[in-house]
């Protein structure tokens, strides 16, 4: 059920730390030709791991904080604007220039990122973060060695009732970096870990296993809550001892996007879970859960990282 209804708990506001990027998806009609010229659908729209979690939050009616670095230039004028058409407030941190993501889609709809992403000033986004009641931080900030080990010492000075989520990244199968990453983890104090497959085999579960409530099991070390997406194959919570599984939302429709999915996933799974005890109990996790994976489902399938699904209604 979409947050804001009347009788709902007062909430603060949740802040979302991470990337805003400029995305430029690009569908070629055929397989690329080195130094040729293929016919290609390319669009222009706002993106980012953390823009798009922010902004899937807003339109289920929680208020939300956007903490990106975002230059003062063109690209960067275009992307506030997006946010404050949708209700999100940022707080700009310092770039040199805004960030650009280039996603090429294969005919599955899976896509292939280009990057040119900003690392985050820590010190003002940890000063960013006062009086929120959640920080959601995008998996890719936990990964910048330049300004990682600050940021995750941030989010540790954190009141103790301020839950804290960490979810994405595109973590590569390199030990060194997914032993870092999971100090930071645990240096933040993170409450709730939200994980691919592709993510949770570079941080240790076994690559030869496809089973998401084995894999959640198998890093419940991460946090209180470990939540593995799997597509198709469903989700699965480890907590408390215990694994939830929750069934892939069937649908007839196919994939055309799959950028953004995830973090749909993750925004109704933060949004639900808000309002409950924490940890939380089956219930209350087993329908963030389902919440989530309807979400991410219906983004799947529409084209953009941010682009509209049924039940986001407009703005007003």
């Amino acid at each position: 059920m979409p947050l804001g209804d009347p009788g709902d708990p007062p909430r603060g506001p949740v802040a979302v730390i991470g990337d805003c990027t400029l995305d430029v998806t690009i569908a070629p009609s055929r397989p690329l030709r080195l130094a040729g010229d293929v016919p290609a659908a390319i669009r222009l729209g706002p993106g980012g791991q953390a823009a798009n979690t922010a902004v899937r939050l807003a339109r289920r009616g929680v208020p939300v904080r956007l903490v990106a670095a975002v230059a003062a230039d063109a690209t960067g004028r275009l992307l506030a604007e997006a946010l404050s058409s949708e209700g999100v407030e940022l707080a700009r941190l310092p770039a040199a220039r805004s960030a650009v993501v280039v996603a090429l889609l294969d005919a599955a709809g899976e896509r292939t990122m280009l990057s040119d992403r900003q690392t985050l000033d820590a010190a003002t986004a940890g000063e960013a973060l006062a009086g929120v009641r959640w920080v959601h931080c995008s998996g890719y900030a936990l990964l910048d060695d330049a300004a990682a080990d600050a940021l995750a010492d941030a989010l540790a000075r954190l009141p103790p009732d301020v839950r804290v989520s960490v979810a994405g990244g595109s973590l590569p199968r390199e030990p060194a970096l997914a032993g870092r990453f999971r100090r930071r983890l645990a240096r933040a104090g993170v409450d709730l870990v939200v994980l691919s497959h592709d993510e949770a085999v570079a941080l240790g579960a076994d690559p030869a296993n496809t089973d998401p409530a084995r894999t959640a099991e198998s890093l419940a070390d991460l946090a209180a809550v470990v939540v593995v997406t799997a597509g198709l194959r469903g989700s699965a919570a480890a907590v408390g001892g215990r694994v939830l599984v929750e069934p892939a939302t069937a649908t007839a429709a196919p994939t055309l996007d799959a950028t953004g999915a995830g973090d749909g996933y993750a925004a109704a799974l933060v949004a639900e879970l808000m309002p409950a005890t924490w940890p939380p109990d089956a219930a209350a996790l087993q329908a963030a859960m389902r919440s989530g994976s309807a979400l991410g489902a219906l983004v799947a399938r529409v084209v953009g990282a941010q682009a509209r699904v049924a039940g986001e209604g407009d703005r007003g």
